[in-house]
């Protein structure tokens, strides 16, 4: 199978049209961000998400009000097949190509990242290596790709072993978060 060439930021380019979840700006409702898929926003819109060993990645221009989320399950794309927002490294790179495309400026982006909880009692145990698991790994990469890019994390609200249900408003870069 025949690979996209490689994007700026070095990931290949998708071949196909990016799954991206929008909603309408006037609406008044929250939609649902389910993994793999990509959020923005320019018109203040909430976006639910619920996370276990997943993570969220929420970014925002505050000067231009543009904003938006990606929820991925992988923490890296192992070049097999298309590129996919399933992973980190692949659905932070859209992520940030779509805000860009909005309008947003670079140097004004702010980024929270949520999830990467150790749900599963095996890894709670004393010997278990906790660093290891996939909801560690998703986070690291997170905090990795947007150090990487520039892009300052304001806020992190990760691991635990509990999921999180988090409401994050794209215009304003505020977010809610309880546990499950």
């Amino acid at each position: 199978m025949r690979h996209p060439p490689p994007s700026k930021n070095g990931l290949p380019a998708p071949a196909e049209p990016l799954p991206i979840a929008t909603h309408a700006p006037a609406s008044s409702s929250s939609g649902l961000l389910h993994a793999g898929q990509v959020f923005v926003s320019s018109g203040g819109q909430s976006v639910v998400i619920i996370l276990g060993s997943c993570v969220a990645v929420c970014m925002w221009d505050p000067g231009q009000g543009i904003g938006g989320a990606t929820h991925y399950m992988l923490p890296t794309w192992d070049e097999k097949g298309t590129p996919s927002p399933r992973y980190g490294n692949v659905a932070i790179s859209m992520l940030l190509q779509k805000l860009l495309q909005a309008g947003a400026v670079r140097g004004q982006l702010r980024a929270k990242v949520f999830g990467g909880g150790c749900l599963f009692e095996s890894m709670r145990e004393p010997n278990a290596n906790r660093e290891q698991h996939l909801g560690s790994r998703n986070v690291d990469v997170a905090l990795e790709v947007l150090a990487k890019a520039q892009i300052p994390v304001v806020s992190t609200e990760v691991g635990g072993d509990r999921g999180q249900r988090i409401v994050f408003c794209s215009g304003t870069g505020h977010s809610v978060r309880n546990c499950l």
